[in-house]
């Protein structure tokens, strides 16, 4: 039985060269078929450098549209939340084996289509790294101007108070790992966890992604002694 944030509220079917795919909206991501696609955003952003030095906590719970293919898995995310007369898009991902199909595009307009009928949203704002420059030119396509552009100063660690080792410097903020507990069951994870925070990572998600396979999200410790 699913959840009522697991169910999707509306669909509508698209197509690729490939075969059809279902836009649907989640109140929650975290519990949508979607939530296994941040993860891996999160990692692939990290890969480009397209963060910067304090990366802001990743957004499970916030409400997504997603391209469910037929086999029921999702192609790509938009993750997004609002505020008085505006909605905030917090993440854009498709696929690798997906892009340039006009995916992320179809999401983008199902979500402007969702908006406007609120009546009480002037705006959609999203941001990108000054790197990303695929990104740019897909936002720019779809018909979003660029507005603002910010400039940062690093004089240190984001860390107040302490300046950061040069082991804490090498570290990343976030470990992504996936994980399969075989027969050993839950044990076998717990010892993985433990080995993860003898290095100085502390457990901060957990998705189920299957009886045994998951994956398992880790925050690297600002106080590690």
């Amino acid at each position: 039985m699913k959840s009522p944030s697991q169910i999707a509220d509306s669909e509508s079917d698209q197509h690729t060269a490939k075969g059809p795919y279902c836009i649907r909206f989640y109140e929650n991501c975290s519990h949508s078929p979607a939530s296994w696609l941040v993860p891996q955003a999160l990692s692939e952003t990290e890969e480009n450098g397209f963060v910067d030095r304090s990366p802001a906590l990743p957004i499970f719970e916030e409400p997504c549209v997603a391209a469910i293919g037929a086999d029921g898995k999702a192609m790509a995310l938009i993750t997004y939340y609002y505020v008085p007369g505006r909605c905030n898009i917090t993440l854009g991902y498709t696929k690798s084996d997906h892009r340039r199909k006009g995916i992320h595009t179809a999401l983008f307009n199902a979500l402007v289509e969702r908006v406007t009928k609120r009546g009480d949203i002037f705006s959609i704002f999203s941001r990108t790294h000054a790197k990303n420059l695929a990104a740019q030119a897909a936002f720019e396509a779809q018909g979003r101007t660029k507005e603002y552009i910010e400039y940062f100063f690093h004089l240190k660690d984001a860390v107040v108070g302490k300046e950061p080792t040069a082991e804490e410097m090498r570290m990343p903020e976030y470990l992504v790992e996936p994980f399969d507990t075989g027969p050993d069951g839950l044990k076998s994870m717990q010892a993985f966890i433990n080995e993860k925070a003898a290095e100085g990572y502390g457990l901060h998600q957990v998705i189920e992604r299957s009886t045994y396979q998951w994956v398992l999200i880790f925050k690297r410790e600002a106080d590690r002694g």
